[in-house]
């Protein structure tokens, strides 16, 4: 679908456009009017096989994947998958996750973070790159400077120094989000025009159509002004991997969210917001959505319905050409990965 004819199907089918979150739309709507599937592609989905498309942006540094599947168990069994969120180091393309173990009245510290580690041809690279053109990026101009000197130390020990003063710095924004939400961590400082992590967040969810203020205003609220508002009923988890998708590894720190009461057609919805990422992705929020099929009463499960959507750095059109290739193979390999693994073990024993 082309981007002018996105914007057409979203400005005159609100009813459509606010789907999954529209009670009187069965998902097959959805598929076809806006994501623009073919017929083919939503049998595949009905069958039970993982269908995923690179939809249009309204953002010329965005990337927006939909993904979505047919999960033959009860909501209730995906809840339980979703938050047990340590089980994914048993896929192949987690090398690390970690799910942090807050405890109340404790800070973070850098033990939370005691299995993570950058690789080091990203602190080679970090010594060597130009500002504005480094790989790894990290939130604070102090912070970037600080670990871009113990990079061009010659020190023997200088992999360990950087991956204990990453942790520490890592902590230390873990405990201001928790304080602050995504105000608190300030803006990305490794390219020339600072990168406001708030800002773009909020940017990011206020202008998409598949979490619309007006319909889901406590899951809206949830999501961008963390902790300031939060959603009765929500559960919250926090953790950080190290992922490869075939593209190289990448260190993430996640907030997942769960929302039980759902809202309209949905039964379960769920978030997971990165408000860290060591490479290509600024901002990045994944909502999952869980709609049973209500023409056909007989079907016990219902359709896992994934919109991943993400800003990418603001390179120069052959850089960006690059970076937006592997980001979105790394997007629709991720998207379609983790809906099989949802999948997989929703309908497990």
């Amino acid at each position: 679908m082309t981007r002018t004819r996105l914007e057409a199907v979203l400005a005159g089918t609100l009813a459509l456009v606010t789907f999954p979150l529209a009670a009187q739309h069965h998902p097959h709507t959805f598929f076809k009017n806006v994501v623009g599937l073919a017929d083919k592609e939503i049998a595949q989905i009905d069958s039970g096989q993982v269908v995923t498309k690179v939809v249009p942006s309204t953002n010329q540094y965005g990337l927006l994947v939909f993904g979505a599947t047919y999960v033959n168990a009860p909501v209730e069994k995906f809840a339980g998958v979703f938050r047990d969120v340590k089980k994914l180091e048993e896929e192949k393309v987690y090398l690390v996750v970690e799910q942090f173990g807050l405890v109340q009245g404790r800070p973070v510290t850098a033990a939370d973070f005691g299995r993570l580690e950058v690789d080091k041809g990203d602190i080679d690279d970090l010594a060597s790159c130009e500002v504005g053109d480094c790989a790894i990026q990290f939130a604070h101009e102090a912070n970037m400077e600080k670990l871009r000197s113990i990079a061009k130390d010659k020190a023997v020990n200088k992999y360990a120094l950087f991956n204990q003063t990453f942790r520490e710095l890592a902590a230390e924004a873990t405990n201001r989000y928790l304080k602050g939400g995504l105000k608190e961590l300030g803006s990305y400082h490794d390219r020339k025009k600072p990168f406001d992590m708030y800002q773009e967040t909020k940017a990011m969810v206020d202008s998409s159509f598949y979490l619309p203020r007006d319909k889901a205003p406590e899951i809206h609220g949830h999501i961008v002004e963390y902790p300031q508002k939060r959603m009765d009923g929500a559960e919250d988890i926090f953790y950080y991997e190290k992922i490869d998708f075939g593209q190289g590894p990448m260190i993430r720190v996640n907030h997942v969210s769960l929302f039980p009461k759902g809202v309209g057609a949905v039964k379960l919805a769920a978030a997971n917001k990165q408000i860290y990422s060591s490479r290509y992705i600024r901002v990045a929020l994944q909502m999952f959505y869980c709609v049973p099929d209500s023409a056909n009463a007989n079907r016990r499960g219902f359709y896992l319905i994934e919109m991943s959507d993400s800003r990418l750095p603001d390179f120069g059109a052959l850089k960006m050409s690059v970076v937006r290739r592997i980001a979105t193979g790394t997007a629709v390999d991720g998207a379609r990965d983790t809906l099989a693994i949802f999948k997989r073990r929703s309908e497990g024993p």
